[in-house]
């Protein structure tokens, strides 16, 4: 019933307020095709600020798109806004990269939000791309299993050891049943890395063997 209401609520807005691209405004979707052709992707694939050796079950991160321009405006406003719908063209645009470039994975798990901050916002935007991206490949979206603690300070400006300990006992996994045996970590913006560690730690002692985490977006020069 809340999905049904929800639905013809977007429908309603839609016929008052038409889509306009987040780019160029033009009228009839909310990220146009030219738009998104035109979205940098990130230089490479990376795994960033983890601990060396790397741990052999967080098998590779991969960042999609460079965070800035059109796409940064658009995960603003899904994030800060409140935009939810900006998850469907978003979720499409992962869609598509997981089409061209396929990681092997039993579920989705999305980055969790602490307890306060998804009260203040209201959503995980995490969790609305990976639903997107769950329904148009098939692969099980599991939420709610790994949470998060501790509403973490922020990890600009920190060391490794310092981020390292800024994540220390920050997840834990809830999940009643065995773990998937691999997994996409999936998250909207990639910063530092840590944060990815830190879930893949949990994920792994809970049983998953393989850990593959797949970011949106990145900036060059993590802010």
């Amino acid at each position: 019933m809340a999905g049904a209401l929800q639905q013809l609520t977007d429908n309603l807005l839609g016929l008052l307020f038409p889509d306009r691209c987040i780019g160029c405004r033009r009228v009839g979707a909310l990220l146009c095709r030219a738009c998104a052709a035109q979205l940098p992707r990130y230089p490479a694939q990376v795994l960033l600020s983890l601990p060396v050796p790397v741990p052999p079950y967080l098998r590779e991160v991969r960042v999609v798109y460079t965070y800035q321009g059109a796409l940064r405006q658009a995960v603003h406003a899904l994030k800060y806004e409140g935009q939810r719908r900006m998850a469907l063209p978003l979720g499409a645009l992962l869609t598509a990269y997981l089409h061209e470039q396929p990681m092997p994975a039993d579920a989705i798990i999305p980055v969790p939000l602490h307890t306060h901050r998804l009260r203040q916002r209201g959503f995980n935007q995490s969790a609305l791309l990976g639903r997107v991206l769950a329904d148009r490949t098939n692969i099980p979206l599991l939420t709610g299993q790994l949470a998060r603690l501790r509403d973490t300070p922020s990890q600009v400006g920190l060391n490794m050891w310092q981020r390292q300990t800024n994540m220390h006992a920050a997840f834990v996994w809830r999940g009643v049943a065995a773990a998937p045996a691999r997994v996409v970590l999936l998250d909207d913006v990639l910063t530092t890395g840590a944060t990815a560690h830190a879930c893949a730690e949990v994920l792994h002692a809970a049983g998953v063997r393989e850990v593959r985490v797949l970011a949106l977006a990145r900036s060059v020069l993590s802010e």
